[in-house]
C-alpha cells in the first residue's frame, strides 16, 4: 500500500518538476526579440522559404501546431513551437531555436532516441540505397514544410507579444 501511494505521489508531482518554472517575463522576451531573435527569425524564414520554393507543401492546418492568441500565455506557445522546431533537426532552424530557447530560458525536454536495430548485412545494395535516398528526400521535404508552418506561427506569436501591454 505505501508503495502505491508513493507511486501515485510521484506521478502527480512529475509534471510539476518537468515544467519550466523560471521562464522569463513577456517584456524580457519581447526585448530579446527586438535585439536578437528578430534577425534570426527573418534569416531563417528566408532560408526555409527558398528551400521550400519548388515544393508543394500541404495546407498549414494539416500541421497540428499550438496557436498563439492574446488570451494564451504567448511565451509558453513560443516555447512549444521552438521545441517542435528543434526536434526537426534541420540546419536551417537550429540557430533560431537556440536563440529563442536562450531568450525564454527554458530548455526543451529531451526526446528518447531510438536504439539502432541489428539487420542482416546481405541485401541488394542498389535498390535499398535508392529507396532509402528517396525516403530521406521526402522526409526532408516534409520537415521543411513543417518548419515553414512553425515559422509562420512563431511570427504571429511575436507580433502578438509586441502588441501586448507590459
Amino acid at each position: 500500500m505505501p508503495l502505491l501511494c508513493i507511486s501515485l505521489l510521484a506521478l502527480l508531482l512529475l509534471p510539476l518538476s518537468l515544467s519550466c518554472g523560471n521562464k522569463r517575463s513577456q517584456e524580457d522576451v519581447r526585448n530579446d526579440y527586438m535585439a536578437i531573435v528578430k534577425t534570426r527569425l527573418d534569416n531563417t524564414r528566408e532560408s526555409v522559404t527558398s528551400a521550400v520554393q519548388n515544393l508543394t507543401c500541404p495546407r498549414e492546418r494539416k500541421h497540428k501546431l499550438p496557436n498563439c492568441t492574446s488570451n494564451v500565455d504567448v511565451v509558453t506557445s513560443l516555447h512549444n513551437l521552438t521545441c517542435i522546431m528543434m526536434y526537426l533537426r534541420l540546419d536551417h532552424t537550429d540557430r533560431l531555436a537556440s536563440s529563442v530557447l536562450n531568450s525564454i530560458r527554458c530548455p526543451c525536454l529531451e526526446r528518447p532516441t531510438k536504439q539502432p536495430s541489428v539487420r542482416s548485412k546481405r541485401r541488394r545494395a542498389t535498390t535499398t540505397r535508392q529507396r532509402r535516398n528517396e525516403h530521406k528526400k521526402s522526409r526532408r521535404q516534409k520537415k521543411l514544410c513543417r518548419a515553414k508552418a512553425i515559422l509562420s506561427k512563431m511570427t504571429v506569436c511575436y507580433q502578438i507579444l509586441n502588441t501586448m501591454n507590459s
